[in-house]
């Protein structure tokens, strides 16, 4: 980047990642929709990269922007209760850096 260009000016130009702030948050309680939350529209575009927790309820997963290479860290939580669950869902924008090293971390057994 030149001098004085900020890192915002990529992704207000990409038609998925200005739809997404570099953190965002989900929240579903099950039979509770009023107090309900949805990660944005544009998280469904974002591509699996690496998927850490393969076949797990709790995913931990780098995805990235098909459109201008942003790469974003999804990760999802939930707590089973009797009256039903609580499902949490993080979305967190990376910088290159922290994009690399997710890409070279070795596979959790």
């Amino acid at each position: 980047m030149q001098n004085g260009e900020s890192h915002e000016a990529p992704r207000a130009q990409c038609g998925t990642c200005s739809g997404l702030k570099d953190e965002e948050y989900a929240f579903l309680k099950c039979g509770r929709p009023e107090s309900s939350t949805t990660l944005p529209a544009a998280f469904k575009f974002l591509k699996v990269v690496r998927d850490f927790k393969p076949m797990s309820s709790r995913a931990l997963q780098l995805r990235q922007c098909p459109e201008c290479g942003s790469y974003y860290l999804y990760r999802s939580d939930y707590e089973y209760l009797t009256n039903g669950t609580e499902d949490e869902e993080f979305l967190t924008r990376l910088t290159e850096e922290q994009a690399a090293e997710w890409i070279e971390r070795p596979e959790e057994p």
